[in-house]
């Protein structure tokens, strides 16, 4: 996962540059924005099945899948704006409770993740916004995996996915905004990290999709 945020953070940065640079006669903003996501899911982490740790893996284990219903994510943004467009840089923080016939307990989610979203009616205060982003998540669960000597241990689920947004901003001064927005998202968990294996590949591929629900607060200079 970490090549995958480092090519992120690049092509990031490259966005970020690109608008100054190469609209000099846009006109030109930036965002910092705070908020929550209520966020939805559903897919293969159903609380009941399992999967066993791919055949490459230097010890045999056994995964459960866990299911995380509904949670809060703590969102930061960090956006550059040209005209009616948009590119953010977003990460994403939330701490779901999971369930599993065999336990329960408290999860880790964190997201990084890219955004572009074109704003119609610009530049009035109310604008409507529409886009697509890619995002680089995770899922640690504190007691997801067990070896053939029946120790639990953690496992971290890594992968990547893309979604959609619809949004509606609104702002109150030049400086300063809000925005509410849905999401959907389509995470494709295909890697584990446990206590076992450090890395390794799942025996099958994890599907979940989430919808979200978010509002930002938004600081404009």
């Amino acid at each position: 996962m970490t090549n995958n945020i480092g090519a992120g953070a690049t092509i990031a940065v490259a966005l970020l540059l690109f608008i100054p640079i190469h609209a000099s006669e846009w006109v030109q903003k930036y965002v910092l924005a705070a908020g929550i996501d209520i966020a939805i899911t559903k897919g293969d982490l159903d609380g009941i099945s399992g999967m066993k740790s791919s055949e490459k893996s230097e010890f045999p284990e056994r995964v459960i899948l866990p299911e995380i219903p509904f949670f809060i994510v703590y969102a930061f943004d960090a956006r550059a704006l040209a005209d009616a467009n948009s590119i953010a840089f977003n990460f994403g923080l939330g701490y779901p409770e999971y369930e599993h016939t065999e336990q329960t307990g408290d999860a880790r989610y964190l997201r990084l993740g890219l955004e572009y979203q074109y704003h119609f009616f610009w530049p009035e205060p109310f604008r409507i916004g529409t886009g697509i982003g890619y995002a680089f998540s995770s899922l640690r669960f504190p007691k997801a995996s067990v070896g053939e000597d029946g120790k639990w241990s953690y496992a971290n689920f890594t992968g990547n996915g893309p979604h959609a947004v619809l949004s509606a901003e609104y702002f109150f001064t030049e400086n300063i905004a809000v925005e509410c927005a849905i999401r959907y998202r389509l995470l494709h968990l295909n890697r584990m990290a446990t206590d076992l294996n450090d890395v390794s590949k799942l025996s099958d591929v994890v599907w979940q999709g989430m919808g979200e629900f978010g509002i930002r607060g938004m600081f404009v200079f």
